[in-house]
């Protein structure tokens, strides 16, 4: 019989988190270890999410307190900025699979000019590979460090990157108009995500300037070999 992976998850109080523990829990080579919520410390996941209440699950700790020798891979849900300082210094027997933006962006400029801080593991960034598995699968096998895309590049990478592989599109005035559901923004309460504000509605945000851009471009230049804007 296979040996299953010892995993750990940090911020898995998130939106990310639970789902992956709702994932995980069903994978029959998976072993989740420990699961980090540093606010939620002390407390079981089915307090936070009571639909886990069926399961056997570690209890939350605090990321101090997350034993990296008892695992073989780390899922990382947490809010971008924060993952590089984390991770940088973790064993490197540990297998590294980060949802946050941190490692997407390879120039590391481009990371500062959009997330308004010098991205504190430069060294670590430049052995991250886009976990873009339909188009990096090779990579992602040998990587120790995966940088999962978002979830608009995902939807407008899967479509575009084949076409322009093959030259059926111009790779300029390319338009992208995605929707996404508000669990997209997270777990953290602000007025214009609550149900009565969004319910039966839709409104437009981050018009030609969305974090996500400069991701889409950096893949689709890759493939076209020119500088693509989108």
């Amino acid at each position: 019989m296979k040996e299953k992976i010892k995993i750990g998850i940090m911020g898995a109080s998130g939106y990310t988190g639970a789902d992956l523990v709702r994932l995980l829990v069903s994978h029959p080579f998976a072993d989740i270890k420990f699961l980090t919520a540093n606010s939620q410390a002390g407390m079981k996941m089915s307090d936070v999410y009571p639909h886990f209440s069926h399961l056997s699950l570690p209890p939350l700790v605090d990321i101090s307190d997350a034993n990296w020798d008892d695992v073989d891979v780390v899922f990382c849900g947490l809010p971008h900025g924060t993952t590089q300082n984390i991770i940088r210094d973790l064993p490197h027997s540990v297998k590294i699979i980060d949802l946050s933006a941190d490692f997407r962006l390879r120039d590391p400029l481009i990371y500062e000019q959009w997330y308004d801080k010098p991205h504190e593991a430069t060294e670590l960034q430049k052995t991250a590979v886009y976990g873009l598995s339909e188009h990096y699968r090779t990579h992602i096998k040998d990587a120790r460090l995966i940088a999962c895309p978002g979830c608009y590049p995902t939807a407008a990478l899967l479509m575009l990157l084949p076409l322009l592989r093959v030259n059926a599109i111009q790779a300029e005035d390319l338009i992208i108009d995605a929707k996404s559901g508000v669990t997209g923004a997270g777990r953290s309460v602000k007025q214009g995500n609550l149900f009565c504000e969004l319910s039966d509605g839709m409104h437009a945000y981050g018009v030609g300037y969305h974090r996500h851009m400069p991701e889409i471009e950096q893949e689709l230049s890759k493939i076209a070999t020119q500088d693509v804007k989108i």
